[in-house]
């Protein structure tokens, strides 16, 4: 059965993505000093999540602001990994998959680190512009982390399912195909469970005045919690309609579909990545008045 041959888009890099992550020179002493001793491709959940808490706490040691995303990630991973680990959790139907899934879908955050850490661009949009604001100074942790996520969702995971359904021989067993969609979304369940210590971890080690706004009462977090994962939710159900068109595409004999397809998730996943980093530039602005709004919501709370 065939796979994608490449999972980066051709010619879809835009001018902005051009300039945003292949404007520095190399620097193979940062990627070595971050990546070495690193499982660039994890076979499975445990793996990643060694992976995702290796590289997070050393970029933190460089308070590099891409610390952000792989501390959050490495929430998410780690609640997968309890969920799996000693069998007792049965709501995974099948919990191999996911594991080996966690392990490729981690393989591809810590390729696009990689070309980061190198001053490369990623060929990937939404990747250029997250970590081209990770060198915007008073960017806000919970705008690093929606960066990624959105990244990583959006383009990644698609690709993620699709070659881990592939090389588990189903991509025309149907009701495989129910089963692992089963798992994919009982992930949002994890993703709400988790919701409360990302978003102290965005308030309490990164400082982020959104996630302490955001956490002022518990009502304010129910309310934003709810949001975000109404958000993710989203997002979530359209990759999984990403992968049924990459399916699709098994059958013929030319690259053009599967090329069309992930040009597609990379052009939403791009505007998605736009729109944030837009936004956050307007938050810089604002940055004061956002600080002060956090400080008075903790007094009165």
């Amino acid at each position: 059965m065939k796979t994608l041959t490449s999972d980066r888009p051709l010619a879809m890099v835009s001018k902005q993505t051009r300039s945003s992550a292949a404007c520095r020179p190399a620097d193979s002493a940062a990627r070595h000093a971050i990546l070495k001793g690193v499982t660039m491709k994890p076979e499975s959940v445990a793996e990643a999540l060694v992976a995702l808490e290796t590289v997070a706490a050393r970029l933190r040691e460089r308070n590099d602001p891409r610390a952000v995303f792989p501390d959050v990630y490495a929430v998410i991973t780690r609640r997968v990994k309890e969920a799996i680990a000693d069998g007792t959790d049965r709501r995974f139907l099948e919990p191999a998959w996911i594991s080996r899934l966690a392990g490729i879908f981690c393989e591809y955050y810590l390729k696009a680190l990689a070309a980061s850490l190198d001053g490369r661009s990623t060929e990937v949009e939404a990747w250029d512009v997250a970590f081209s604001c990770s060198r915007a100074s008073g960017t806000a942790a919970g705008a690093h982390a929606l960066l990624g996520i959105n990244a990583h969702i959006n383009y990644d995971l698609a690709l993620g399912l699709y070659r881990n359904i592939v090389q588990h021989g189903a991509a025309q067993d149907a009701r495989l195909l129910g089963r692992y969609r089963h798992d994919h979304d009982l992930v949002n369940e994890i993703l709400a469970a988790a919701m409360p210590e990302i978003f102290a971890i965005l308030s309490d080690r990164y400082g982020c005045p959104l996630a302490r706004v955001a956490t002022v009462t518990k009502e304010v977090q129910r309310a934003a919690s709810s949001v975000v994962l109404f958000m993710l939710k989203g997002w979530r159900d359209r990759v999984w309609a990403d992968l049924l068109s990459l399916l699709g595409t098994l059958e013929t004999t030319q690259e053009t579909g599967k090329r069309a397809v992930t040009a597609r998730m990379n052009q939403h996943a791009g505007k998605v990545a736009r729109t944030v980093a837009a936004g956050n530039g307007a938050l810089r602005v604002g940055a004061p008045l956002v600080r002060s709004a956090a400080l008075t919501l903790a007094l009165a709370a």
